[in-house]
């Protein structure tokens, strides 16, 4: 009886989801674009789960009109922007003296307002550092030349990729690699990389080709350790 009844119950479930309009289990959540109708300033305030410490990096730095599009010898910029995690990690290293070996714990106060560990930042240390992160211009990954598959991105060999220096003065390269798909040479997606000639070593990209007004976002990963680019 017990086995006729649970027959019976999925018999019905089955029917109920055959028979359902899938219209209504399907919900269309608009065109994602990657253009905003802002300055990247405003990009970054809208969003202080990504950008919160990056934002209060930036007006530490005394770089706020230089976000907003307002500074005159830099109408557009390509930012490859450092997450709030990023800034996050750093201040409570610094904070806790984990690089200096004297490491104590945070107290909770640093915990809960790590903004204020920025805001104590020395504002020369910032604008350096924010710079190291700005190229003058709009570089757009399209713009950008792929990679030489035949040798290291780093390698005097290599012919491909795009170097710029940044306006802290260090240089980095930018460049594009093709991937396969369903086993078909290049036909997968395009991806965007970084390599740091100061830093010597990868820099982590998350999302490239943010556009607001003022200039392109490239979105550097929440692996990225400030200032190792």
């Amino acid at each position: 009886m017990n086995k006729l009844i649970l027959i019976t119950i999925v018999a019905t479930l089955c029917l109920g989801l055959a028979s359902c309009d899938t219209k209504q289990n399907w919900w269309d959540s608009g065109i994602s674009t990657p253009y905003h109708d802002c300055s990247i300033m405003d990009y970054l305030r809208s969003d202080t789960a990504n950008w919160g410490l990056t934002v209060v990096l930036i007006e530490r730095a005394g770089l706020t009109p230089l976000f907003e599009g307002k500074d005159e010898d830099y109408p557009e910029i390509t930012f490859f922007a450092p997450p709030s995690f990023s800034i996050l990690r750093y201040v409570w290293d610094e904070a806790s003296g984990k690089d200096t070996g004297n490491q104590r714990p945070l107290t909770e106060e640093e915990k809960n307002h790590p903004e204020r560990l920025v805001q104590a930042l020395d504002p020369d240390w910032c604008r350096e550092m924010v710079m190291r992160h700005v190229v003058k211009g709009k570089y757009l990954k399209a713009d950008i030349a792929y990679r030489d598959p035949s040798y290291d991105i780093f390698a005097e060999e290599q012919t491909g990729g795009t170097d710029f220096t940044c306006e802290s003065g260090n240089k980095v390269r930018a460049y594009r690699d093709k991937s396969a798909y369903e086993g078909v040479p290049d036909a997968g997606p395009e991806t965007l990389y970084l390599y740091s000639f100061d830093a010597m070593q990868m820099v982590p990209l998350a999302s490239p080709d943010i556009q607001p007004l003022n200039g392109v976002v490239h979105a550097l990963n929440y692996n990225y350790v400030l200032g190792r680019i």
